[in-house]
């Protein structure tokens, strides 16, 4: 029997054939399945950290209990990622371009893994150490938004791509107030500014990209069933309403409790709602895909006059009403894109399997169960404890139900790559 080669030189050469295939396996063929991946897992277990927290357990080598923690790993962790699989994934439709892939995509994962990283032990790292290694992903991020959009002057999403590079302008800011150079007052309202602005960024997206793929989906799906009555648009209003979603989101961070706020905040939630009304939501109840995007972008516009409402003095806690928005709003569009953006790109047919109905199902009940829990003073955090297990079953279901999906080749593909259309 000949003696196995064992000498360095083979070692490398195996683990860079190893190396090979890992960066060239259907996981990094495109953006949409490690980030969904890890959306996913983020949302059960940075949830599941966070409960343990508000519960009497916090996790040792993170800094405080703060809220701001919980938001940040919220908005640039879980939403940052699903922002990234969704505008990396599509941008190669909008643009013609390739898409990322390899090497680069998987640079971009291990970017945002020391990001997380940093933030689960930022008990323990020094304040500057960790705005650099949170800060790599927005920024990697913002370079290769750039390179895909800018590169390709695809004009129409200009504004998504300063989305992009926003990330990086707040992650810096909510660092920066970290860091203990201000004083401890200010550093406060930033971090609390910072955080309501991770959410509003999220909000203004689904704006601006929901308001073309949920009619879009919807659409598409009545005319296959011979329904000539279709979504519909009103031209001045699609006009106001991304203007109008900027001020309210920038107005609620900077002065909460003003009469402006609330005149914002209910203006734009009545344009929501008036803009949804106009896409067939309702003709959708037989098809789950479709249904649980139209009832994900109603609570961005309930999310909104609960809003205006607390800003006007009513007896509606503020948080209470910006979970509105983050768990029944971005949550389930988040879900609802995620499900049905990895069917479609991995060449699977456009049906929700039941365990997936059941994960929006619990969705749903966790936001009204954040929402209007907390208006019992007696039961706040027994609301957001049960509203928090809620929000990790449905998120469970979906991992497990969608890693073999997001991990394997393409059904029609055997190499997994998508069709270029």
């Amino acid at each position: 029997m000949p003696k196995r080669d064992t000498s360095l030189l083979w070692q490398i050469r195996q683990g860079t054939r190893q190396w090979a295939m890992f960066q060239s396996s259907p996981l990094f063929s495109y953006a949409f399945r490690p980030f969904f991946l890890l959306a996913g897992i983020l949302a059960v277990l940075g949830m599941g950290q966070w409960l343990l927290a508000i519960n009497g357990y916090p996790w040792p080598a993170n800094a405080s209990l703060s809220t701001f923690w919980h938001a940040h790993e919220m908005g640039l962790g879980f939403g940052g990622a699903v922002v990234t699989g969704f505008i990396l994934t599509a941008g190669a439709n909008w643009t013609g371009r390739p898409p990322v892939r390899g090497p680069l995509l998987v640079a971009l994962v291990a970017s945002w893994l020391c990001g997380r990283a940093a933030m689960l032990f930022s008990g323990l790292l020094p304040a500057l150490l960790i705005l650099l290694l949170d800060l790599l992903f927005p920024v990697l991020f913002g370079l290769i938004a750039t390179r895909e959009i800018y590169g390709a002057r695809n004009r129409r999403n200009y504004g998504v791509l300063a989305i992009a590079w926003m990330l990086s302008v707040f992650t810096l800011l909510y660092h920066a107030a970290a860091t203990g150079l201000l004083a401890e007052e200010a550093a406060a309202d930033i971090q609390r500014m910072v955080s309501r602005l991770f959410v509003y960024l999220l909000v203004v997206l689904i704006t601006i990209l929901g308001g073309r793929v949920i009619p879009g989906f919807t659409g598409t799906w009545l005319r296959m069933r011979g329904v000539t009555n279709l979504p519909g648009s009103r031209a001045r209003l699609e006009t106001a309403i991304v203007p109008l979603t900027v001020a309210a989101g920038i107005s609620q961070s900077l002065l909460p409790a003003s009469i402006l706020t609330a005149i914002l905040c209910l203006g734009t939630g009545v344009a929501h709602l008036l803009r949804l009304s106009g896409w067939r939501g309702l003709a959708t109840t037989a098809e789950p895909l479709l249904l649980v995007l139209h009832v994900a972008y109603a609570w961005l516009g309930a999310g909104f006059l609960l809003l205006g409402l607390s800003a006007a003095g009513l007896p509606i806690p503020e948080t209470a009403a910006l979970h509105a928005l983050t768990v029944g709003g971005i949550g389930g569009v988040i879900l609802g894109m995620m499900t049905r953006v990895a069917l479609g790109h991995t060449g699977r047919p456009l049906q929700a399997a039941r365990i997936i109905q059941l994960a929006y199902a619990l969705l749903g009940f966790a936001a009204i169960l954040r929402t209007f829990g907390p208006l019992d003073a007696g039961s706040i955090t027994l609301a957001y404890t049960g509203s928090g297990l809620l929000w990790i079953a449905g998120f469970g279901l979906f991992i497990w139900h969608y890693a073999p999906i997001l991990t394997q080749p393409r059904a029609d593909q055997p190499n997994g790559l998508m069709k270029r259309p």
